[in-house]
């Protein structure tokens, strides 16, 4: 392998592909492996409090590229294209993937560009450095048609649904995935196929429009590995997007961005071996670690909610989320989506589930004992 390229279709449903019938992601799967469910972090995306310092962007992004949940500022942080020697680039229509930047050599992320300009200059760049090792190359446009969805007036009859007749969104996801193709026969052309790693990745779109947390569609995106050591035609059960970096990482035998107790996992079963069919290895014992942290995350927020909604008439409801959020006088607090700058003092992704389902133990037996309504 001398190449590694993460082509992103920003805003892509896991299940576009088959609403759709896109030919060049089908085209992509065949040629290597894909996953059938994947999963990344809570797509939340605050550009305020202790995650500045982190990420301009959302959360699936920095954690995808640092192999880790736990992230340190991003001037500090090591991300997978820090272990790629040659000349690498990083490519973008939005300058909220800034945060990324370091550690590439090439970046160029103009809002004026068009996705057909980024495939353009991808290509350009291949044939113009032959030493080029690394390139995240993403598409733009299917975010804007996504969002405009999710803010719809009420009266639209394609508001809050990407596929329903006249949404602007199916349109723009079949030339993001022409432009796979245009891609897929540029790396032809210029003879990089054979060479070349190619991972499709997203992160985090919903049926409803963008990516709100606790739309589980949101947590869901499609997931494509193809190239050298990567088995062909398969399909494996589970993923998550910490497992992407340290999947790249092993296959192109680079140091891996991290290796902390919020990393994910190399993905070996994606790789050939002797077994005929689909199936291929499995990986039975895979953990699914990030799907839990999400779920926990959601039932924090409907409970957190309901709680203070309540709290006035049943002050009791108060003091308990009170004292569930003071150390000294609690043993757990919960890791939410407004503290990921703290998670890496919890030390493992494990604690970080014991603490939180210990957090929503106590807000459950509370929500009893206070007499308020029950938790629709």
């Amino acid at each position: 392998m001398r190449r590694v390229v993460l082509f992103h279709i920003d805003s892509l449903h896991h299940e576009a592909s088959r609403h759709l019938g896109l030919e060049n992601v089908q085209r992509l799967a065949e040629r290597g492996t894909q996953v059938k469910e994947s999963l990344v972090i809570s797509p939340w995306h605050p550009t305020v409090s202790g995650y500045l310092p982190l990420s301009t962007t959302s959360f699936p992004n920095p954690t995808t590229f640092a192999g880790s949940l736990f992230l340190r500022p991003s001037h500090e942080q090591r991300y997978l294209q820090h272990g790629f020697g040659g000349f690498t680039a990083h490519i973008a229509n939005s300058e909220a993937y800034r945060s990324l930047n370091p550690g590439f050599d090439f970046t160029r992320l103009s809002g004026d560009d068009s996705d057909e300009d980024n495939v353009r200059l991808g290509l350009r760049l291949l044939r113009e450095h032959d030493d080029l090792t690394f390139m995240r190359l993403l598409l733009q446009d299917t975010n804007t048609a996504s969002q405009e969805v999710a803010n719809a007036p009420a009266g639209e009859p394609w508001a809050r649904d990407i596929y329903a007749k006249g949404s602007p969104y199916p349109a723009v996801v079949r030339r993001a995935d022409a432009l796979l193709g245009t891609f897929l026969d540029g790396l032809e052309r210029i003879g990089m196929t054979h060479d070349t790693l190619l991972v499709l990745l997203s992160d985090g779109q919903s049926r409803f429009g963008w990516h709100p947390v606790q739309a589980e569609d949101s947590w869901r995106t499609p997931l494509i590995f193809a190239g050298p050591g990567v088995a062909k035609g398969r399909s494996i059960p589970y993923a998550e997007n910490i497992d992407i970096a340290p999947t790249v990482a092993a296959l192109a035998q680079v140091p891996s961005p991290s290796d902390d107790g919020g990393s994910g996992r190399a993905l070996d079963e994606i790789r050939p071996d002797d077994r005929p069919g689909d199936a291929g290895p499995r990986a039975p014992g895979a953990p699914r670690r990030v799907e839990r942290i999400n779920r926990q995350i959601a039932e924090y927020l409907r409970l957190e909610g309901w709680l203070r909604a309540h709290a006035r008439d049943y002050p009791y409801l108060d003091v308990r989320l009170m004292r569930a959020s003071n150390s000294s006088l609690s043993d757990a607090q919960f890791w939410g989506l407004d503290r990921i700058d703290e998670w890496p003092q919890a030390e493992s992704i494990d604690q970080m589930i014991e603490d939180n389902d210990s957090v929503l133990d106590t807000l459950r037996q509370a929500l009893h004992d206070s007499g308020a309504p029950a938790l629709p």
